[in-house]
């Protein structure tokens, strides 16, 4: 009819199929590049995030006169020197791991053995439990042991290949923080002054500095901890297991139990130690992950963050997944810039209030 309105388009039922599968073949696409890029993508969010926390002691240096790459090397050897600290304790101690795991490897294998008997001894008798004896000791157990083994050096390489990856990642560093001290005036340049790009990058740094800074005060606390706490009950490399914690503790809700179980694992298996020490060991653990926590890290961590605990812990599952441990550490960090970005972006900051705590 001559002068009505124009009618507004409506998608048909094909329309929102197509557009749901786009959109789900979209997110699938992002998980494989995730997946597949994350020898790149994992360094690269790493040595961003170790700039966020430099910066400000180059912006401090070069305000006080200090020339400007000089500012970057001086801040560069700052973040280098308590990472190779680490680094170096850490590998010393694993070598002292990698000569004891044949002798608990016998402690483990002795030690299931008489629980298997006296289990064994409770349920059959006769030829029949001489039978299942033999079979288990002889047979299951040395190929159960056998995969553990694997399984532990397995595991103690990969973190001595981090521990050397962590070079190259103080590479890329040295390389941003060159670029970063251009970054806000090329911003300002391409964009204008008021923009959210920059508006985003600086809160972004201020959050993520909070958060590390927070996180890092208690996961070393909680490492000193446990060090002390093991070496008052004697369980052997008291120091890994310490030093193990600390960098765990940055993986929300599980990290705390992993680091557990190591030393748990050691007082059981410890001919050594008595069942009041071994009982003493688990209570102590459980209360200094229980009361760091559970009451100090959420006063401390939780003011910095901001971030729903539900949202926390999917996004360690999901980038846990994504990149095995480190994405479970990097999981907090990740979802504080997505809020910021989100925040500071018109049409996205419902988002932002969703992630909000």
């Amino acid at each position: 009819m001559r002068g009505s309105l124009p009618t507004e388009p409506t998608l048909t039922g094909s329309g929102v199929s197509r557009r749901i599968t786009y959109r789900l073949a979209a997110v699938l696409l992002l998980a494989v590049f995730l997946i597949q890029a994350r020898p790149l993508l994992i360094p690269l969010v790493l040595a961003a995030l170790l700039a966020f926390l430099v910066y400000p002691v180059v912006r401090t240096l070069t305000r006080r006169g200090l020339p400007p790459v000089v500012a970057i090397l001086v801040a560069q050897g700052i973040a280098t020197l308590p990472i190779t600290g680490l680094g170096l304790v850490f590998a010393a101690n694993v070598g002292a791991l990698v000569q004891k795991l044949p002798e608990y490897q016998v402690l483990i294998q002795a030690r299931l053995a008489s629980v298997i008997n006296w289990s064994l001894a409770q349920v059959t008798s006769g030829t029949v439990r001489t039978a299942l004896e033999q079979n288990v000791t002889e047979t299951v157990l040395p190929e159960l042991m056998q995969r553990g083994l694997s399984f532990a050096q397995g595991a103690v390489q990969l973190i001595t290949t981090a521990v050397v990856d962590i070079f190259l990642l103080l590479v890329i560093n040295l390389f941003l923080l060159m670029e970063v001290r251009r970054l806000r005036e090329k911003i300002v340049e391409a964009f204008g002054g008021q923009n959210a790009l920059l508006s985003s990058l600086e809160a972004i740094g201020e959050d993520v500095r909070a958060y590390v800074v927070a996180k890092t005060a208690m996961s070393a606390l909680t490492g000193v901890c446990v060090w002390l706490l093991l070496l008052a009950f004697d369980v052997d490399l008291a120091a890994l297991w310490g030093l193990l914690a600390f960098p765990l503790n940055f993986i929300p809700t599980v990290g705390a139990i992993l680091a557990s179980l190591p030393p748990m694992a050691v007082a059981i298996i410890d001919p050594s130690l008595d069942t009041v020490d071994t009982v003493g060991v688990f209570l102590g653990l459980g209360a200094v992950n229980g009361v760091i926590g559970s009451f100090i890290d959420p006063r401390f961590v939780g003011r910095s963050v901001e971030i729903s605990p539900l949202v926390v812990f999917i996004s360690m599952l999901l980038w846990g997944f994504l990149w095995g441990p480190i994405g479970a550490i990097l999981a907090v960090p990740i979802m504080v810039s997505v809020k910021v970005i989100c925040s500071h972006v018109r049409g996205l900051e419902p988002i932002a209030t969703l992630l909000k705590a």
